[in-house]
């Protein structure tokens, strides 16, 4: 059978992707290495601890009254994902200045506190505010090719700013800038090479479309968009890993390791070009190559899944979220996570906003820690274990230390992931799980203006390495920008 497309990866953009052909009356079919759909977006079980992978919050999703993107394209599925809107519940400490903080409630509040912090700040932060609705609404012409951006000024005037740039442009004081700017710590991307247009992006949708949470299990997300897609008539076929693509007469032949083979018109992937052109592609163009290697790769992963055998309230882990940081200035912190042996780490508590994640009286702790060299490549058999051992234990004990919340008496279940664990499970190259970077010229605008250029014919790619980056709310979109773009090809050439 001959394919109008086949799609490698059933991650949140190769599952949106299917769908959205699918609505066009397209012949898809999604091969996926694993036995079951999502990629990370999915939910393993230890003992009497079911862990999700991810699906900590969603931006863009919004509630009833003020819908963002994610929840409106869902909603003309017919997918209902049961979310709870969640305020800002975390505690930050930074161990350069030792201070220790909280940031409760909604971003009003969050507001106040770094007021307090600054009584001179007030100005900038409404300035920031005015800033970023009117970046936000130039953003979506853009993203549709309407030339009414042009309308917005401070849109054009930051377009090829920094974000650290920008703040400071606005008259923010530094003190702010830290600690409003904490989360792009976490993901590896320091303000002084994070476009503004990018934070703006995000900080609309962290502020304006509320931020929620799952409260059923990952797996049953992906579960209902996987099965909503075969209802209107695509084929997933699971167990089937991709190990060749090669092209005649205009024709693609996807191969699987166990040599099956299928044919289809045009192939979408849901996994980073770069895995595609090192494992899967023959004869890669040396400009293509080039392109691909100018990329930054975002850090590697390393997760600690922990199962305790008491509540939350009873062990002490009052916040939904806990951040260490060695430095609260991004570009000094990001610059000690070159290896492993830092501080910074996030810790996050689902039971704090769904006492239903885990059974009664337990509570689900995840520790994860990002870094760039990925000192696990190097790793034998032999050590392997015991290196991942002796760092899930160092995480442990600077989460007791700095937040003074004493947790190992009461660890029931351990699961350790590393990026080794990632690249199997997900073929993401070193085991970075935020796809590229979002830094330097490579960010969203830049990503949308090459589009067409970088593309090759008749593959194109979605998930969180595509054009609109990582977070799963951009994955998934980017499943319906690009089929939309293609559909449109299409019908220009007929």
């Amino acid at each position: 059978m001959l394919y109008d497309y086949i799609i490698i990866g059933s991650g949140m953009g190769g599952l949106a992707a299917g769908l959205n052909l699918i609505k066009h009356k397209k012949k898809v079919l999604i091969l996926e290495k694993n036995s079951l759909p999502g990629g990370l977006v999915t939910t393993f079980r230890r003992g009497r601890f079911e862990f999700d992978t991810s699906l900590y919050y969603l931006f863009d999703y919004g509630d009833e009254i003020n819908p963002g993107s994610l929840q409106k394209l869902l909603k003309e599925e017919n997918i209902d994902l049961n979310t709870k809107v969640t305020d800002f519940n975390m505690r930050i400490h930074d161990l350069k200045t030792n201070d220790d903080f909280m940031v409760n409630g909604d971003f009003d509040s969050f507001r106040i506190e770094l007021e307090k912090l600054k009584m001179d700040s007030t100005p900038s932060i409404n300035k920031l505010l005015s800033i970023i609705k009117e970046i936000h609404t130039a953003l979506e012409c853009f993203k549709n090719n309407d030339e009414a951006y042009t309308k917005y000024p401070n849109f054009l005037k930051y377009l090829d700013k920094y974000t650290n740039e920008a703040l400071k442009d606005i008259g923010m004081p530094r003190e702010t800038i830290n600690r409003l700017c904490y989360m792009w710590v976490v993901i590896g991307c320091p303000i002084n090479k994070l476009s503004f247009i990018d934070f703006c992006d995000i900080m609309y949708k962290m502020i304006y479309k509320k931020q929620v949470v799952a409260t059923s299990k990952a797996l049953d997300f992906s579960l209902k968009i996987a099965d909503c897609y075969q209802k209107n008539g695509g084929k997933i076929f699971y167990n089937s890993c991709v190990s060749k693509i090669t092209k005649e007469n205009n024709i693609y032949l996807i191969k699987t390791v166990d040599n099956l083979e299928y044919k289809a018109k045009n192939i979408i992937c849901d996994v980073s070009a770069r895995y595609v052109n090192k494992y899967l592609l023959e004869n890669v163009s040396k400009e293509q190559l080039k392109l691909d290697n100018a990329r930054s790769l975002s850090p590697n992963c390393f997760v600690l899944y922990l199962g305790l055998n008491a509540s939350y309230d009873k062990i002490g882990l009052t916040n939904y979220h806990y951040y260490l940081f060695d430095d609260l200035r991004s570009d000094m912190c990001i610059s000690k996570m070159m290896n492993t042996n830092h501080h910074t780490m996030e810790a996050i508590i689902p039971n704090v906003v769904n006492e239903g994640a885990s059974p009664k009286n337990t509570t689900i702790l995840i520790l994860k820690k990002t870094f760039y060299y990925n000192e696990f490549s190097n790793l034998n058999k032999y050590n392997y274990e015991k290196y991942k051992e002796e760092m899930a234990q160092n995480m442990i004990n600077d989460f007791t230390k700095y937040f003074g919340i004493d947790i190992e008496e009461y660890i029931e279940e351990i699961e350790i992931a590393s990026p080794k664990t990632f690249r199997s499970y997900v073929n993401t190259i070193n085991g970075s799980i935020f796809g590229y970077a979002r830094s330097s010229n490579d960010n969203m605008i830049n990503r949308l203006i090459s589009y067409e250029d970088e593309k090759i014919p008749n593959i194109s790619y979605v998930g969180s390495n595509a054009v609109l980056g990582g977070f799963i709310n951009n994955a998934y979109e980017s499943g319906y920008y690009v089929t939309n773009k293609l559909l449109e090809k299409e019908v220009q050439n007929d």
